[in-house]
């Protein structure tokens, strides 16, 4: 069913999913903020430390991890120089280039609490997911994968048909 169509039939439900979703993305920011917090950083640390793991774990240019953090280079920029004087990141410059580029990568101890705080935060997850009846569970699953899926899911099981089409080279 579209976005559209299930706004006909029942906006009041679509409504309660979106804000269920909302709620539980907000909360699971607290549980990592909190693990941040036992370990002696900070969310904004770890989602950077977050980013540049997933990204390339080595050498990734300024620029990029701005735009995926959705954030000005400039302060970008700042804040991992702090990061790198917290031991949390190491700062290099590209050398085989007319313009060279800031480069970030973790440090060993970046990496630590990057794995301490992701342990941590996984665990307060699971410890609230589990004080909820299984009713609950399932509700607010289906309201994260709504708020989260619902068109991604169509156009891929639109675009099936035609991929299966194409390979097998008709």
């Amino acid at each position: 069913m579209s976005l559209a169509d299930r706004t006909k039939t029942n906006s009041d439900d679509i409504y309660s999913q979106l804000t269920a979703a909302r709620n539980y993305l907000r909360k699971l920011d607290d549980f990592y903020a909190r693990a941040a917090a036992e370990h002696n950083t900070t969310l904004e640390h770890y989602q950077v430390l977050l980013a540049v793991h997933c990204l390339r774990e080595h050498s990734l240019p300024l620029r990029l991890l701005a735009e995926h953090l959705v954030r000005d280079r400039t302060a970008t920029g700042q804040l991992c120089r702090r990061m790198e004087q917290l031991g949390l990141l190491a700062l290099s410059y590209e050398s085989n280039s007319h313009r060279p580029q800031l480069l970030v990568s973790l440090s060993e101890r970046g990496a630590e609490v990057l794995r301490a705080v992701t342990e941590a935060g996984l665990g307060k997850r699971d410890r609230y997911l589990r004080t909820l009846p299984a009713d609950k569970q399932q509700y607010l699953a289906e309201a994260v994968r709504f708020s989260w899926l619902e068109g991604l899911e169509q156009s891929v099981s639109q675009s099936r048909p035609h991929t299966a089409h194409r390979q097998s080279g008709r």
